[in-house]
């Protein structure tokens, strides 16, 4: 019988603070991000069928003075090449917002409903009650699930994404993101093999399959496998997936 013990050893570890971050995101710190990574023109995942692809400017996120930006990497088909694209997102932009809201028809008004859609923007919204933890949920669910169909550059060029891999988040605002918390799993060697195998419940291989993923996380982020802290990485990522 397999030995685990599961204990809470810290608690936020990085961001300090963050979420209360008194002084919000401008234009002053344009140069900053730039140079941190995050794009000067990008497009948010969503089905653009029959409708014109908005394009944000970094200048036109930071406008609106967000009280977070994260830059998220996803690996990915782009016209048939293999690539990692960046992807800018806003803590101000309602990302999941409905199609209608998405087009600023009001549901209200049967006219506006009706209305022919031009172009898909997010609608902006107050950010001031947005916790890290929930704006970091918020965008991989967002990158993860929502599938782009019918992408166009500006000059109306089409773009054939497919083969999308898992989004991982680069940056919160200015700093590398971390999870908060770090446990510790105590396994028994000898308990690894028993003489009957034992069913596996979907929860279990659940938690199995995100375990290759948070592997593949902290790898990016530059952790090396079969090291202390390429374990603590993973078990952080583990501890965040429950919450």
């Amino acid at each position: 019988m397999k030995l685990l013990k599961i204990i809470v050893l810290l608690s936020l570890i990085t961001l300090p603070q963050l979420s209360a971050a008194v002084e919000r995101l401008s234009a002053k710190d344009y140069d900053k991000l730039v140079g941190l990574g995050y794009n000067k023109l990008d497009a948010y995942s969503d089905d653009y069928s029959n409708v014109k692809t908005y394009w944000y400017t970094l200048e036109e996120h930071l406008k609106l003075k967000p009280k977070f930006l994260g830059l998220l990497t996803q690996e990915m088909q782009v016209n048939g090449k293999l690539q990692i694209n960046s992807h800018v997102y806003n803590s101000k932009h309602h990302v999941f917002a409905s199609r209608n809201e998405k087009c600023g028809n009001d549901t209200k008004k049967l006219f506006q409903v009706l209305k022919k859609c031009k172009e898909l923007k997010m609608p902006v919204i107050e950010d001031n009650n947005i916790s890290v933890d929930n704006f970091v949920r918020t965008i991989l669910d967002h990158c993860n699930e929502t599938k782009v169909k019918n992408l166009k550059t500006q000059k109306g060029v089409e773009l054939k994404i497919s083969e999308e891999k898992k989004c991982r988040i680069k940056y919160i605002n200015f700093k590398r993101y971390e999870f908060a918390t770090v446990l510790k799993e105590v396994g028994s060697k000898n308990s690894e093999t028993t003489n009957k195998p034992k069913k596996m419940n979907t929860s279990t291989k659940s938690e199995i399959n995100n375990l290759d993923v948070f592997k593949e996380q902290c790898e990016d982020l530059g952790f090396k496998p079969r090291t202390e802290k390429f374990g603590d990485c993973v078990l952080r990522l583990v501890e965040s997936s429950k919450k």
